[in-house]
């Protein structure tokens, strides 16, 4: 069983649908969190994917709106300021009623409890609502079947800063608190190994150009994209992909053909190094 926190961005709307399409893994839930977007954006863009998969039926929770320490980094220029390239749903719907009335901490408390050994936590933004909830439940990691992030750089290859991730950047003492404190098999997947497994422009061309409701909809949150970066006179050469990977490697263990245990944690003080994976 899944239980999925995000942010929403584009590269998490391509996870989440990996995770749906699985014949052998359930999704039982969807956390929201603030990162690429506001939370309350953040929510809708999950009902917009959930709405062309045909998936309405899964609950979503809404999340913390800020950082641990109340700074957050706000929207990124690639994914635009509602986190699915400003574009616009062709037939615009209020979700708010849709929105599950449990806070997302609480939420994720209460299906690890119910749930003991048997979930598997996937975090594809800023942890902040996994560290709130191991604050609620210092025990929580004890419950889990294992917990799937994508976050941090090892080599100082920033997405944010030079030397920084997006997702921890975003919330660095929160990442702090899930590395030292969740105590479950956790697996990373860092910037730099998303950037390893890029995929080229011509097969995600192919992807997005299917007559599906779900590549209508991935074409055109990705718009300003293949305008700005891609197939428009961008430089970009390869897709950059990284919830797929993290997601990709939850679902099915044998496409990570090699892993590394060792000892994580994060910088939190340093001017130039704040959020580095260390």
């Amino acid at each position: 069983m899944f239980l999925i926190d995000t942010d929403a961005g584009i590269d998490d709307a391509h996870a989440i649908m990996m995770a749906l399409r699985h014949p052998q893994h359930k999704v039982i839930g969807i956390t929201c969190v603030q990162g690429n977007t506001k939370v309350d954006q953040v929510c809708r863009n999950v009902f917009r994917l959930l709405k062309v998969c045909k998936r309405l039926d899964i609950p979503v929770y809404q999340g913390v709106s800020t950082s641990l320490v109340g700074i957050n980094a706000g929207p990124s220029f690639y994914h635009g300021n509602d986190g699915f390239g400003d574009a616009p749903e062709e037939e615009p719907q209020d979700y708010s009623a849709l929105v599950q009335k449990e806070h997302a901490v609480n939420t994720i408390v209460r299906l690890v409890n119910g749930n003991p050994g048997k979930l598997t936590l996937i975090g594809l933004g800023p942890l902040t609502n996994i560290a709130m909830a191991i604050r609620l439940d210092p025990d929580l990691g004890k419950k889990l079947k294992d917990c799937y992030i994508m976050g941090g750089n090892y080599q100082g290859k920033g997405n944010i800063t030079t030397s920084a991730e997006f997702n921890f950047h975003s919330d660095p003492e929160a990442a702090h608190v899930v590395l030292n404190e969740l105590g479950c098999p956790i697996t990373i997947a860092t910037w730099e190994l998303c950037l390893q497994h890029s995929l080229t422009w011509e097969w995600y061309g192919r992807f997005i150009n299917q007559s599906t409701e779900k590549a209508k909809l991935m074409k055109r949150i990705e718009k300003n994209n293949i305008e700005n970066w891609y197939g428009g006179g961008g430089t970009t050469k390869l897709y950059g992909t990284a919830d797929e990977i993290t997601m990709a490697t939850a679902l099915d263990k044998s496409v990570a053909i090699e892993a590394k245990h060792v000892y994580a944690t994060l910088e939190l003080n340093g001017s130039t190094t704040r959020g580095h994976l260390q």
